[in-house]
Parts: C-alpha cells; sequence; structure tokens
C-alpha cells in the first residue's frame, strides 16, 4: 500500500463493517472510518490504534442527511485524507409488506443504501483516480439477487448496489480502479442475530460471521473477483436458484421471509 492512503469504511462501529476495519488494520492499511454518532466510532478507533500500528480518522455522522456524503469527502481533503480503498458497507433493512412500513423508513433505506454510496462513490472517484491502485466494495447481499416478498424495498436498494458496481465496472474498465460486490445470504452481527434466530433452516445455515464475511470480502477485493457470493450454502442456493424457474424461487423465498415478519 503507498504510504499515506486510507481505506474508507462505512458504518465501520459495529458487525460487518467493524470486522473490515480490524482485517484493514490487520493488513496494514490506515483507516478513515465513519458512521453514526453515539455509535462507539470513537472507542473503536482508540481499540485499533493500540492493537495495529496504523493511523485512524474518523467522522461521525449520519449518512441519510443531505450533505453528509460530501461533509465526509471534505473531511477526507482538509485531514489530507487519500482514499484508495473505499468500503460501502454502511445499510438498512427492514422486514414487512411494503404498505405496514412507515415513509420514514422506506426512505432512510433509500438514503442509506443507495444515495449515500453513490454519492460517496461519485465524490471519491477523481481522486481515487490518482492513486497507483483503488479498490472499491460495494456490501450488498443475497436479496440483490431475487425480489425479496416481504423485504422489497430492502432487496431493492441493495440489487441497485449490485447493477452500480457491475456498470462502473465496465465505465472503469483499464483504469486503475478495481470494484467487488459481497453478496451475504445472512450475517449473525448483533443487530441481525435474532432475525438469524426467526429465519427458516435454510437461511441460518447459510449465515456467517462478520469476522468471516470481512474476510472473504476483502480477499476477493485484492484478488480482483468482480462477484462474490461468501460461504458454501449460499453458493449452492444461488446456483440452484439459477436452474430453478423463477416463479419458484420467489415463493420459495417468500415462504422463507414471511416466517421471520
Amino acid at each position: 500500500m503507498e504510504l499515506g492512503n486510507y481505506a474508507l469504511i462505512t458504518g465501520a462501529s459495529a458487525g460487518t463493517g467493524k470486522q473490515i476495519a480490524v482485517e484493514c488494520a490487520k493488513r496494514g492499511f490506515n483507516l478513515y472510518l465513519v458512521s453514526l454518532p453515539d455509535s462507539g466510532l470513537e472507542q473503536l478507533a482508540e481499540e485499533l490504534q493500540r492493537n495495529y500500528p496504523v493511523d485512524i480518522k474518523f467522522l461521525s455522522i449520519d449518512l441519510t442527511q443531505s450533505e453528509s456524503p460530501k461533509k465526509v469527502f471534505d473531511y477526507a481533503v482538509k485531514n489530507r485524507i487519500a482514499v484508495n480503498i473505499l468500503v460501502n458497507n454502511a445499510g438498512l433493512g427492514f422486514d414487512g409488506k411494503l404498505e405496514d412500513l412507515s415513509l420514514f423508513l422506506i426512505d432512510t433505506m433509500i438514503l442509506l443504501n443507495i444515495r449515500a454510496s453513490t454519492l460517496l462513490t461519485f465524490l471519491f472517484l477523481s481522486e481515487m483516480k490518482k492513486q497507483k491502485t483503488a479498490y472499491i466494495l460495494n456490501i450488498s447481499s443475497f436479496g440483490a439477487l431475487v425480489p425479496l416478498p416481504f423485504k422489497s424495498v430492502y432487496a431493492a436498494t441493495k440489487t441497485y448496489l449490485l447493477f452500480l458496481t457491475s456498470a462502473l465496472r465496465r465505465e472503469l474498465k483499464g483504469t486503475n480502479i478495481h470494484l467487488t460486490s459481497v453478496h451475504p445470504c445472512g450475517i449473525t452481527s448483533e443487530r441481525a442475530i435474532e432475525n438469524v434466530r426467526k429465519s427458516a433452516f435454510f437461511a441460518r445455515a447459510a449465515a456467517l460471521t462478520p469476522s468471516e464475511v470481512a474476510k472473504i470480502s476483502m480477499d476477493n477485493l485484492f484478488a480482483e473477483n468482480p462477484f462474490v457470493v461468501p460461504g458454501l450454502m449460499p453458493k449452492i442456493y444461488y446456483y440452484l436458484g439459477s436452474c430453478i424457474p423463477h416463479g419458484i424461487v420467489i415463493k420459495l423465498v417468500e415462504r422463507i421471509f414471511q416466517k421471520t415478519t
């Protein structure tokens, strides 16, 4: 890694984002961590600073606010943070029928999962092109690969992230920037573990820990693999789903997610 370059990780205070920060620190990458205020971000930065010989910057901010992506970029410029790894990890998902959700919950999913990730990519892209090598890691979801009844908005936002990654990969072909989208089937983070427990057997069997997802994600990012479904069972589900008629897949998925709502 070039001296002075940083890995920018959103949603870094917990779950997969926290473990990606740990994984990057283990590999000697300087860190620029972004997460919500009062989410333990400062404590995480202090812990990582004690354990790893890397420089750590952090910014506590709500990425759903309209000016937040620009503030993240401005902070990097002001503090001479040269980002050559961008990890769009921050995201939210809510269960239930669309009609039963609130305007606030729907708006929050779209603002965080779609708007923030897109604007951060746009803002940092030109600076990342100046680096010798740069990487963009988008943490999507297995839900991006099939419509999810009772989780429709969340799945649609993650499909957007998959398509954005695929399209940008073509736009940036031949440049120094490599893009990877990762599609976990289930993650046993503190926030999501209760949903995993309530899920059908097939969903529970496919779940991975945040540290497992983080390591697989970073390994594949640096291997320049464009599309990653982490874990053996999710891979089996993915390939089986490719062989089964689409209508049957949706019915099966509906039965699984209906049990968790």
